[in-house]
C-alpha cells in the first residue's frame, strides 16, 4: 500500500527523509561525499512517500516569494530522490502538483532547493566522471519529471579545458588597457575572510540581479554558505578584481577537483564581473591570471562549471577552449 505523508525538520519521523538516500545508492556512492542540505529558508512542507513501512520516495516544496517563472510566482520542488519505479514518482509529482495547486500556485519548478544558490538542476548525463560540488543523483529522474509532464526550461552545461594555454595576444592587450585605468588583480586575502566574503555580497546583488531565476539570500545565509568554503580556498586560484578607488569589480572563485585522483582539476566555480561595458573583457583577463597560475600549480585541465546556456558565461568559457564535459536540466510545470 503507497501512502504519502508529510513532515518537517525536527518531526519525530524525520529520520525517514534523511534516510532515504541510503536506501537507493550504494555505499560508496559519491552521493555521501557531500552532506545532504535541507535548508530551512523558504520550506514549507517536506513528503515521504512508502510502500507499505518502507520509504521509497521524497521530495519538498519551497515558497521563495521572490522566485518567479514567467511572470508568475513559482513554487519549487526540492530534495527529490526516489526509487526507479514509474509509480512512484506519478504518486509523489502528483501530490506536489495537487498541493501547490491548492495554494494557489501556477508555476512549479524544479529540481531547486528554493533559490538558485541552493542545489538545483538534474544531470542529464553520466559520460564522464563527477566533479567536486556537482550533484549525484539518479538519471532516471529526468524521465520521471517528465512522465509527470515538467517540460525542460532551461539547459546548462559544464566544458572543460585541457590545454591551460594563457596570454593569448588578445587578453594580454586587454589586460593592460585595465592595468593603465587603474584596475588591480590580487589574491582573496584568508586573513580577512569575514569582510572579503562582505564585499562579494555586496558586489553579487549587483552582478547576478539578471540571472534567470536569480533571488537574492540574506547576508547572514551567504555568510554562512561561504564560511564553508574556507578551508577548500587556495587564494592564489580565487582572484578578487578591484578599480582604481578600490571598489570591486570582478572575482573568479575556483576550487580544487577533490574528486579527481588521475590528474590535478580546477574548477572554476563562480565568476562575475561588474556590468558597466567600462570593463568589458575583465572576466577574460581574470580567467588568463589564474591560468597561469593554475599551469605554475601543475594542473591539467580546469572545469567551467554549470553554465546557462543563453547566459554570458558561455562566450568565455568557449574563448578559454573549453569543450562539453556535462549537460544538466531544469525542469518546469505550470499549473493553470
Amino acid at each position: 500500500m503507497i501512502t504519502i505523508t508529510s513532515t518537517r525538520p525536527g518531526d519525530q519521523d524525520f529520520h525517514m527523509f534523511t534516510g532515504l538516500p541510503s536506501r537507493i545508492y550504494p555505499p560508496d556512492s559519491l552521493r555521501f561525499r557531500m552532506p545532504d542540505s535541507i535548508p530551512i529558508d523558504f520550506l514549507r512542507a517536506c513528503y515521504v512517500l512508502k510502500d507499505g513501512d518502507h520509504a521509497v520516495a521524497r521530495a519538498s516544496i519551497y515558497d521563495n516569494p521572490l522566485l518567479k517563472y514567467q511572470g508568475e510566482h513559482a513554487f519549487a520542488i526540492g530534495n527529490y530522490e526516489c526509487a526507479d519505479c514509474d509509480e512512484y514518482a506519478s504518486e509523489l509529482l502528483a501530490h506536489m502538483v495537487s498541493t501547490v495547486k491548492s495554494w494557489g500556485g501556477k508555476q512549479l519548478v524544479g529540481p531547486m532547493n528554493g533559490s538558485t544558490w541552493e542545489a538545483y538542476r538534474f544531470l542529464a548525463d553520466h559520460q564522464n566522471p563527477l566533479f567536486f560540488t556537482e550533484p549525484c543523483h539518479h538519471l532516471y529522474y529526468n524521465a520521471q519529471f517528465r512522465m509527470a509532464g515538467f517540460e525542460p526550461i532551461a539547459q546548462y552545461y559544464s566544458n572543460i579545458d585541457y590545454g591551460l594555454e594563457p596570454d593569448s595576444p588578445e587578453i594580454l592587450l586587454r589586460e593592460r588597457e585595465l592595468r593603465a585605468l587603474g584596475v588591480r588583480i590580487r589574491a582573496i586575502d584568508l586573513a580577512d575572510f569575514e569582510t572579503e566574503i562582505g564585499r562579494v555580497f555586496d558586489f553579487n546583488l549587483l552582478a547576478f540581479r539578471k540571472n534567470f531565476l536569480y533571488t537574492p539570500i540574506s547576508r547572514e545565509a551567504f555568510m554562512k554558505k561561504y564560511r564553508q568554503t574556507k578551508d577548500y580556498i587556495n587564494p592564489e586560484l580565487t582572484l578578487l578584481a578591484e578599480d582604481a578607488a578600490g571598489n570591486l569589480i570582478g572575482y573568479f572563485f575556483c576550487i580544487h577537483d577533490f574528486y579527481n585522483v588521475k590528474n590535478k582539476s580546477l574548477i572554476v566555480k563562480t565568476l562575475a564581473r561588474h556590468p558597466d561595458p567600462v570593463w568589458r573583457g575583465l572576466g577574460h583577463v581574470i580567467g588568463n591570471v589564474i591560468y597561469r597560475k593554475a599551469a605554475e600549480l601543475g594542473y591539467a585541465s580546469a572545469i567551467h562549471s554549470f553554465i546557462y546556456e543563453q547566459g554570458t558565461s558561455t562566450k568565455l568559457s568557449a574563448n578559454f577552449s573549453g569543450i562539453r564535459y556535462r549537460n544538466y536540466v531544469l525542469y518546469g510545470k505550470q499549473l493553470g
